[in-house]
């Protein structure tokens, strides 16, 4: 039933987002001249999925409308019309939507949309360009100049100057290669003039004792245990009942996501389900963008909980 309410949303207000799954969106692609086929292609209609969404209503509206229900009950019907497509994802199987396409999971867990070839009302049509004598274009190919169809050898030299008006200096060149040059001789040099900065100016003190002091005064850089990392959970779902918490729960361990947990809210109302993390307070926004990423949840479902 939802495939066929996501048809109707999609051709409706051409785009429709569907929360925890993606966004469908119709393109509209112009028409298009091919010079070397001498085809004009008309005007077409192309059907683009995106893993991103951002619930905008319009799905429990349309279900609202549809099965004459109150936002309050729509809402109740929506949730489950989304467990069973996730579920049915899940199984590996592609689900096909009319007149839109087809979404199954690849290998990796990410969701794959193929199109399906909507009908086009008209059909490309052969044409042949005009060109008039006073307005052909020509068209320079290497040494030759083609008009219309007609082709002029041009054998002289290539010119000096440019389309800008501006004449060639030879300087152009020769700058460029004198600097690059005088970069690569500094490069080159550089560890000589260091070794010869270290001698010292006595001639009878042998060059290794001058140096050693200094190898000996750089002292070796230990890095210092980072202590104020803190541990916290990610939360991205919540549930009411402890049995629906738990049902999902074991679903992601099914999925082998091992490293979800499940914990009460201190006020024992909520259970949610969670990622631990332990970083520095100033990485977990970037913690709850990978589990935003990770989940396909929006980022205003995800808290932390410490």
């Amino acid at each position: 039933m939802l495939q066929q309410y996501i048809t109707e949303v999609l051709f409706k207000q051409q785009s429709c987002s569907v929360p925890q799954v993606g966004t469908f969106t119709i393109q509209h692609i112009p028409a298009h001249f091919s010079v070397v086929d001498q085809v004009l292609t008309p005007p077409r209609q192309q059907v683009n999925f995106d893993t991103r969404w951002e619930d905008d209503g319009s799905c429990l509206h349309w279900i609202s409308q549809k099965e004459n229900l109150v936002d309050a009950v729509a809402a109740l019907k929506l949730d489950k019309y989304l467990q069973q497509f996730r579920e049915s994802l899940q199984t590996g199987q592609p689900i096909d939507l009319p007149g839109v396409g087809s979404l199954r999971l690849d290998p990796f867990g990410q969701i794959r949309f193929t199109p399906q070839e909507l009908p086009d009302t008209w059909q490309p049509i052969a044409v042949q360009q005009v060109l008039r004598p006073e307005s052909a274009p020509k068209v320079l190919q290497g040494t030759t100049e083609v008009v219309n169809q007609e082709v002029v050898e041009h054998m002289s030299a290539i010119p000096e100057e440019f389309e800008s008006g501006g004449r060639f200096r030879w300087w152009w060149v020769i700058l460029p290669l004198f600097l690059i040059g005088a970069g690569v001789a500094i490069y080159l040099l550089k560890d000589e003039w260091q070794t010869v900065s270290l001698v010292p100016a006595d001639k009878d003190t042998p060059v290794a004792q001058s140096i050693a002091p200094v190898t000996d005064s750089i002292p070796a850089a230990v890095p210092e245990p980072v202590s104020d990392s803190i541990a916290y959970f990610v939360v991205f779902q919540t549930f009411k009942s402890q049995s629906e918490a738990q049902k999902m729960y074991d679903k992601r361990i099914g999925w082998e996501q091992l490293d979800v947990v499940i914990f009460t809210a201190k006020d024992s109302t909520a259970y949610n389900l969670a990622i631990p993390f332990r970083t520095l307070p100033i990485d977990t926004t970037m913690a709850k963008d990978s589990i935003e990423h990770r989940f396909k949840v929006s980022k205003n479902a995800i808290s932390i909980a410490y």
